[in-house]
């Protein structure tokens, strides 16, 4: 997978605006048209996984009804959703309209058992796209502006950069986060001085305490000891 999105949630914040992430393909629906009416900032590029990107951790996939009896009939909807679950961390399946024609209902129910049982994939339905538009505008609202936790790197995995593996990376030392993370490799520039740093020298980047900095230490210095293996002895 080659689409690779940023959200610089910080920026974002500061527009009040939403960031949301649009398939190409999608930018003339209605859905993309009411995101644009309430004031979200859209970004149109070809995504090979999901229809609308929100988050750093949240994707959609959009399907009307006809499209998703199709894709059950011909195969295709459980490696659509196999591809979702493999690069985000938090998708939906969103599903306009509630007429199915060819699927009858045993078969139907069939399907969202396992959708959601089986994969862990949550399945929405809408009446129609202006629904499901003022649907995706509210929840990316509340993962950018509204939800001021950190947001760790996780969307397209196959698709990282450098620079975002080497984020992933110090983002996995304990109390870091995005933005800690950030500011380390800005302030020293690789993952490798950042790893040789000692505690006071790491006490001079923005976000970086006391307790962090010797927390940073330990962890990184600490020779490592298997306890399961000592346990089982």
């Amino acid at each position: 997978m080659n689409n690779v999105v940023e959200f610089d949630l910080e920026a974002i914040r500061k527009t009040g605006k939403p960031l949301i992430f649009v398939d190409d393909r999608e930018l003339k629906s209605e859905a993309a048209k009411t995101l644009f009416l309430m004031g979200a900032s859209l970004k149109p590029q070809r995504l090979e996984v999901s229809d609308f990107i929100l988050s750093p951790r949240v994707a959609i996939e959009r399907k009307t009804a006809n499209d998703f009896e199709a894709s059950v009939l011909d195969g295709r909807l459980f490696e659509q959703v196999k591809n979702l679950l493999e690069n985000v961390e938090r998708p939906l399946l969103c599903v306009i309209g509630r007429e199915f024609f060819r699927l009858g209902e045993k078969a139907m129910r069939g399907v969202l058992i396992s959708l959601v049982v089986d994969f862990g994939l949550p399945v929405l339905f809408f009446d129609n796209e202006k629904q499901l538009g003022e649907f995706l505008f509210h929840l990316a609202e509340r993962e950018q502006i509204k939800e001021h936790k950190e947001q760790k790197l996780r969307f397209g995995k196959k698709g990282f950069t450098l620079s975002q593996r080497q984020q992933f990376i110090v983002e996995s030392l304990p109390m870091i986060g995005p933005n800690a993370a950030k500011k380390l490799l800005e302030h020293f520039g690789s993952v490798e001085a950042i790893f040789k740093a000692d505690e006071k020298a790491l006490q001079e980047v923005n976000l970086i305490g006391k307790e962090k900095a010797k927390e940073l230490r330990n962890i990184i210095c600490t020779k490592y000891k298997n306890e399961l293996s000592e346990s089982e002895q």
